[in-house]
């Protein structure tokens, strides 16, 4: 069996730290539905705008989301398709009952 290079697990191991909170996990969440301005965000979760931009800023740091100007709002999705399959299988584990069919993108 091929060793799994290091750098590609402590790579993973980061990731998975910056979906781990519950803020940026249920900003996530929403996300798969697809685009959201900075204020959807913050009524979905019922995060302050300060500690949302936070949390939106790390995970846009670390390539989860990307943002979008449009007009005087910033909208943000998920950046890495693969990131959505993550979430929809942690959504399918935990929530079942509010998933769909299942479709992650």
């Amino acid at each position: 069996m091929q060793a799994i290079p290091e750098e590609k697990i402590r790579a993973a191991s980061e990731g998975l730290r910056a979906i781990a909170h519950e803020i940026r996990l249920s900003v996530l969440c929403y996300l798969l539905s697809g685009p959201m301005c900075v204020q959807e965000l913050m009524e979905a979760t019922g995060a302050s705008q300060s500690n949302l931009s936070q949390h939106l800023t790390k995970m846009r740091l670390m390539g989860i989301v990307t943002n979008e100007k449009r007009g005087q709002q910033v909208y943000y999705r998920i950046a890495n398709p693969a990131f959505g399959d993550l979430v929809g299988s942690l959504k399918n584990i935990y929530c079942p009952e509010m998933c769909g069919t299942g479709d992650h993108s």
